[in-house]
C-alpha cells in the first residue's frame, strides 16, 4: 500500500498500471535503456546535465554535486511544473527515479509546492527491474503457448497480429523491432532503440497485461536480431503445441516482397545481403545483387528462399507437429489459427 507519499511498486501492479499517472524523472538516455511500461519521461537532469552533476561528485563531493543540482535545474522549474500541468489527469500521479531517491523525492517536492497531489515510487526503476528478473526467473506454469512454424515468406507474424483482437498473442518480433531474419531490421525504425532491458519489459507487460494463460506466438530462435529471449520464456516456449503453416513458394514470393518493400528500401536490403556473403558465396552474392539493382525482386526473393532460408528452416521444423494449416493468404491462414487456438483454450 502506501506510506505516507510513498507507493509501492507491488501496490500499482495488483491495481494495473493503466489506473496510475506514471512519470519517469531519470535522463532521456536512462528512459531510453529501459522504462515502466505505459510511464511518460520528464527528466529532472537530461543526459548532459546528469554527466555534470556526477562528474562533480567525483571531484568535488556530494555537495557541491546538490548545489550544482539545484543551479541546473533553478531555471527550469516554471516549465517543468507546466508540463506536470499538462499531463495531469484523474489518475494518481507518480513520480520514480534510478532508486527512489534524490531526483524522484526532489520533483515530488516541487511539485507538491505547486500543489499537484504526487506520490513517489518506493526503490524506483531499480525495484521494477528486479520485478522483470524475478518474473523470468520464477516463471509462472501457467502461461504456455501454441508456436507458429512456417517457412520464410508464410506471413506467420501478419497471422498473428491479425488475431490479437480476439486472442492473446505473444509478438516477440514487434517486441524486438525486428524481423527475425537476416533482414530483419529493413523497414523497422525503432530497432536502434531496443536494448535487452527494454525488450525483456515488453515481453514482461504483454504477459502481464494479458494475465495467464494461453498464448500464440511465432517459433522464434533464442536470439531475434540484438536481443536474446530470456530463457525460461524459451523452454517454455518450446514445450508448448506446434502447428506447421504449409504454403505455396509463389504465395511466398508475393508476400516476402510485398512484406520488405524492395523499391523503398533497396541498400538496406543490399546492406543485409553482404552479410550473407560468408554464408552463400561470393558468386551467389553477386548475382543476388545484380538481381537487386535489376527490381527483379521475384527472382531475388525465390533464390534467398530456396537457397539459404529454406535448408535452414527445414533444420528447425518438429518431426511431428501436433497441428498442420495449409493456406495462400493471410486471411485463410488467421481462419485455421483461430480455430485452433480456441479449441485449445476455455474461451
Amino acid at each position: 500500500m502506501t506510506d505516507g507519499r510513498e507507493i509501492s511498486l507491488s501496490y500499482i501492479l495488483e491495481k494495473g498500471l493503466s489506473h496510475f499517472n506514471l512519470v519517469d524523472v531519470r535522463s532521456e538516455g536512462e528512459f531510453a535503456e529501459d522504462c515502466i511500461p505505459t510511464a511518460l519521461n520528464i527528466p529532472l537532469l537530461k543526459n548532459e546535465e546528469r554527466a555534470r552533476v556526477g562528474t562533480c561528485y567525483v571531484q568535488t563531493g556530494p555537495r557541491e554535486a546538490k548545489l550544482l543540482g539545484v543551479d541546473i535545474v533553478s531555471p527550469k522549474l516554471p516549465q517543468l511544473i507546466r508540463q506536470y500541468m499538462d499531463i495531469k489527469d484523474s489518475r494518481m500521479l507518480v513520480v520514480y527515479c534510478w532508486r527512489g531517491g534524490l531526483r524522484s523525492g526532489s520533483t515530488a517536492g516541487l511539485l507538491t509546492l505547486a500543489g499537484l497531489v504526487v506520490h513517489r515510487l518506493e526503490g524506483g526503476y531499480k525495484y521494477f527491474r528486479n520485478h522483470i528478473n524475478s518474473f523470468f526467473q520464477n516463471f509462472s506454469p501457467d502461461y504456455s503457448f501454441i508456436n507458429l512454424y512456417g517457412p520464410t515468406g508464410c506471413g506467420k507474424t501478419a497471422i498473428l497480429r491479425a488475431l490479437e483482437s480476439g486472442a492473446r498473442v505473444l509478438d516477440l518480433e514487434k517486441a524486438a523491432a525486428h524481423k527475425g531474419s537476416n533482414f530483419g531490421d529493413v523497414d523497422e525504425p525503432d530497432y536502434k532503440n531496443v536494448t535487452q532491458k527494454n525488450f525483456e519489459s515488453k515481453i514482461w507487460y504483454k504477459l502481464y497485461s494479458g494475465k495467464e494463460g494461453v498464448y500464440l506466438a511465432e517459433a522464434e530462435s533464442m536470439k531475434i536480431g540484438k536481443v536474446s529471449i530470456p530463457r525460461s520464456l524459451f523452454n517454455r516456449m518450446r514445450e508448448g503445441k506446434s502447428v506447421v503453416a504449409e504454403v505455396s513458394l509463389d504465395a511466398r514470393i508475393r508476400f516476402t516482397v510485398d512484406n520488405y518493400k524492395p523499391e523503398l528500401y533497396k541498400d538496406e536490403i543490399l546492406c543485409s545481403l553482404l552479410r550473407l556473403k560468408k554464408y552463400i558465396g561470393t558468386a551467389k552474392t553477386e548475382e543476388l545483387a545484380r538481381l537487386l539493382n535489376q527490381k527483379d525482386y521475384e527472382t531475388f526473393t525465390q533464390i534467398l528462399l530456396e537457397s539459404y532460408y529454406d535448408p535452414l528452416y527445414m533444420r528447425s521444423i518438429p518431426e511431428k507437429p501436433d497441428y498442420v494449416i495449409r493456406y495462400e493468404n493471410i486471411e485463410d491462414g488467421r481462419k485455421q489459427l483461430e480455430q485452433i487456438y480456441l479449441e485449445n483454450t476455455d474461451t
